[in-house]
């Protein structure tokens, strides 16, 4: 139920977005509008990237120091083992990328297709 309503959102934003494009049709040409839509299609894709990137621990493993007067910090001593699992778990892809991914998608082919 979940993925369908995840679906529902992002064809539903992506019909808005189509349907004001073919609203400035009048005002702009289509190669204009398709660009516009392309544009748009790449921005929903660094915004998945982004997402995912988010899910992937990067930081895993950083310590902060202490300095000499300070009490030692809970998270100094993080065992290797931690941050190898944490860094070799799968690849995170949250509702909000498969959110961008579906937009990006779509609008990168109807950007494509307008056109030629």
């Amino acid at each position: 139920m979940k993925k369908v309503k995840r679906v529902r959102w992002a064809i539903l934003t992506l019909i808005i977005i189509v349907v004001a494009g073919l609203l400035a049709l009048p005002w702009q040409p289509l190669m204009t509008v398709a660009n516009i839509w392309f544009m748009l299609g790449l921005v929903f894709l660094v915004g998945a990237a982004f997402f995912i990137l988010e899910k992937g621990h990067l930081f895993a493993g950083w310590r902060r120091r202490r300095r000499k007067d300070e009490e030692p910090l809970p998270e100094e001593k993080v065992p290797a083992r931690e941050v190898a699992r944490l860094k070799n778990g799968p690849v995170v892809v949250n509702q909000y990328a498969w959110f961008c991914l579906i937009n990006a998608i779509g609008l990168i082919v109807l950007g494509i297709v307008a056109t030629i």
